[in-house]
């Protein structure tokens, strides 16, 4: 990828980002955008002696398509790495996957932001700990999708909202996604790496339903979740509240939900 064909990406991830922001009422990303060569290479340059350096992490960050880095201090600006890899591969099969990667990162930014706020804690690292706030790191994960996949659909199809698309939703996306989350909760027994499928698959559901309401409606996504009820509850509990500040108040539902179903 050239300078120039580097600038114009930028210029064009800038433009995408004020889309973001102004569709969904957010504070602008002020950050700092890197398309990484080497996505293990950027993510320890910046930071230094506070990166993770599990080995098995730093090899998974080298596939990630995208990665929100947190900052050092609190006055400090997010980084988002874009793996420099998958973006050409997306340009040269024709498609612009790499969107719903950036809007997902961008709203991972946002959500830390707003969580940053309302429990005051003692670094941006601290955020990051499962133990302290698992519920919230789902949360945002099934959040950052759902308004990922929805920019994605907005920047690739004609007409994004036509019913046109159903279709392909019930014929491809929809049940590609299900083997996916069968498939990945099946080879493992993390409940947290299996939330993480769940959260995600639910993230995009959200984004049908919003489009569609008549094809997603109640009925349907009672008899997608039949068999796992709880998903139907995390699923409502997720999408009756549009922000952070109106979901936090009832992550005690979620956290109940969890250690029912994944003691």
């Amino acid at each position: 990828m050239s300078n120039n064909a580097t600038d114009e990406l930028l210029n064009y991830i800038n433009a995408i980002l004020a889309d973001y922001a102004t569709t969904c009422g957010v504070e602008p990303f002020n950050g700092q955008i890197i398309i990484a060569e080497d996505m293990r290479k950027s993510y320890l340059a910046l930071r230094g002696n506070k990166a993770d350096k599990n080995a098995q992490n730093l090899h998974d960050i080298q596939r990630y398509h995208g990665l929100t880095v947190q900052p050092f201090n609190e006055s400090d600006t997010f980084t988002i790495l874009l793996n420099k890899d998958y973006i050409v591969e997306s340009i040269n099969k024709g498609n612009i996957d790499w969107v719903g990667t950036l809007v997902h990162e961008a709203t991972h930014v946002n959500d830390f932001k707003d969580y940053y706020k309302i429990v005051s804690p003692r670094s941006w690292d601290e955020l990051y700990e499962y133990g302290l706030h698992r519920t919230f790191l789902l949360w945002t994960e099934f959040h950052a999708r759902a308004i990922g996949h929805y920019f994605l659909r907005k920047y690739t199809l004609n007409d994004f909202r036509s019913t046109d698309h159903i279709s392909h939703i019930m014929n491809t996306e929809l049940p590609f996604q299900i083997k996916y989350m069968v498939q990945e909760m099946n080879s493992t027994d993390d409940p947290d790496r299996q939330l993480y499928v769940v959260v995600h698959f639910l993230g995009r559901l959200a984004v049908w339903q919003h489009l569609y309401p008549t094809t997603f409606d109640a009925n349907f996504i009672k008899g997608l979740t039949n068999t796992n009820p709880w998903m139907e509850e995390i699923y409502y509990l997720f999408t009756k509240y549009d922000t952070l500040e109106g979901i936090h108040p009832h992550f005690g539902e979620f956290e109940a939900i969890m250690d029912k179903h994944f003691p």
